[in-house]
């Protein structure tokens, strides 16, 4: 070939060769830029979980919630349960239980509270109430309820009032519970001594308690009742409350009422109908202790309808509930009392779902079998007519008192102040239990409960 033909060859391959490569790297480039753009469309639709449309896509965002509450081991293991069915059914949510007794609890809460890390979720006490709500600790869950989120459809105003202030729902009543009597049909029959009738008055209660104890070989009629519990029944059939409606008080002005009401006791123990100190004092709070266990006295006077289960199983026999006395031209004392709530905090960053589990808790069926009405009776109908039919024997009796009581209740009192806990623990120390042993006269401890107890108070103005 010429020599100069040969340069020109080569100068042309040269040429095409370049081209070539600039043709191909700017294929890859478009294609690449392309592919980049799509899985960064589709990366951004899984990551907010809607579609095109902006509606919310089947199993969104993952979610997490923290529930917190306090009870027993079979507490916790049938709350843990259920949270697992839970998750099950909505695997977009992850649920991390966090639980205690309750030494503790309140300490712990308040901890998280400070740190501004409360969890989403958490069992609330009604005592308790006023205070989270207060500091503005819980959110009101009306709007919730307002658009189905939380489904109260089935449960009556009854079991849902007591977890309102002012008007707004901040707590979810999770099993009712209510103020009565327990007695040991047996030592009725033995004593000859008619049991309860559903009315009975206090003067037909210390008549009773007389005969069982003349009766009796070695037992009392009756466990005495100067506690705060059976105060706040025999105020309410006054018409008037322990406190008053804005916690700034207590809620009766005339101390005679709490004379009248320890001077039941008094006249009680004086009359025989009623056992010394010395036969109960020892038991304290202990459910399993109290003298009706061991067959000391015929009729225990303080205690809650889900505690019949623990006592008559303390027993080994059949207990029975009953309503508390009657005041003579009196009002309905008794009331439902919500056993503990659910709450959510407005820590939360996911209320909607918070709720949505306390709606599950409240309504679902298969997860009220798990629970089994261990935190008290269902406050939803079906669930509750559901798990009737479900009980031993004893758990019915708790069951249909929860029924009858309705029938005799009022509303119950607005939650307790800041600064009820201490007077509560003033009230036993410094009255009922001096009372007990007759160490102070009805008035003396009437005088010195309202000079307190007002101090106290004093600091809600």
């Amino acid at each position: 070939m010429h020599k100069n033909s040969k340069w020109l060859y080569l100068f042309m391959l040269l040429l095409f060769a370049v081209g070539l490569v600039t043709a191909c790297s700017s294929g890859d480039s478009d294609d690449a830029s392309g592919t980049n753009n799509d899985d960064s469309e589709d990366a951004s639709s899984d990551e907010n979980g809607s579609n095109d449309d902006g509606s919310e896509a089947s199993d969104g965002e993952q979610i997490e919630l923290r529930i917190l509450w306090w009870g027993s081991q079979d507490r916790h293991d049938r709350t843990l349960e259920v949270i697992d069915m839970y998750m099950e059914e909505n695997p977009n949510v992850t649920i991390s239980p966090e639980f205690s007794g309750w030494d503790g609890y309140w300490e712990k809460m308040a901890t998280q509270a400070a740190g501004g890390n409360m969890p989403d979720i958490v069992q609330m006490d009604y005592a308790y109430l006023n205070e989270y709500v207060g500091r503005e600790l819980l959110v009101d869950l009306n709007s919730l309820v307002d658009d189905g989120t939380l489904d109260l459809s089935d449960v009556d105003d009854v079991y849902i009032d007591g977890g309102k202030v002012d008007g707004s729902l901040y707590a979810v009543n999770l099993g009712a519970n209510v103020h009565g009597v327990a007695y040991d049909p047996a030592l009725f029959e033995e004593a000859g001594v008619e049991v309860p009738e559903t009315e009975y008055t206090y003067e037909e209660l210390n008549e009773m308690g007389v005969e069982l104890s003349n009766n009796l070989d070695g037992a009392y009629g009756i466990q005495p009742f100067a506690g705060v519990n059976n105060l706040r029944h025999y105020l309410r059939q006054n018409g008037v409350s322990l406190f008053n409606e804005d916690g700034t008080a207590l809620g009766y002005d005339d101390d005679q009422l709490l004379v009248d009401f320890l001077q039941l006791t008094v006249d009680m123990q004086e009359s025989g109908a009623a056992a010394p100190a010395d036969v109960f004092m020892d038991a304290g709070s202990n459910i399993e202790q109290q003298p009706i266990v061991n067959g000391d006295t015929a009729m225990f006077l303080d205690i809650y309808s889900n505690q019949i289960v623990a006592l008559e199983s303390a027993a080994g026999r059949p207990l029975e509930l009953a309503l508390s006395p009657m005041l003579e031209g009196g009002e309905d004392g008794h009331f439902l009392k919500p056993s503990q709530f659910f709450s959510v905090t407005s820590h939360s960053e996911q209320q909607a779902e918070a709720a949505k589990f306390i709606s599950y808790f409240t309504n679902n069926i298969e997860a009220n079998e798990v629970l089994n009405a261990e935190r008290g009776v269902p406050i939803a109908t079906a669930v509750r007519e559901h798990l009737r039919g479900l009980q031993d024997p004893v758990g019915v009796k708790m069951f249909d008192f929860v029924e009858l009581a309705q029938d005799y209740s009022k509303p119950i009192d607005p939650p307790e102040p800041e600064g009820a806990t201490e007077i509560l623990s003033m009230y036993e120390n410094e009255v009922e239990h001096p009372m007990y042993y007759q160490q102070i006269s009805p008035e003396e401890a009437a005088a010195n409960f309202r000079e307190k107890a007002s101090e106290i108070l004093a600091n809600n103005q």
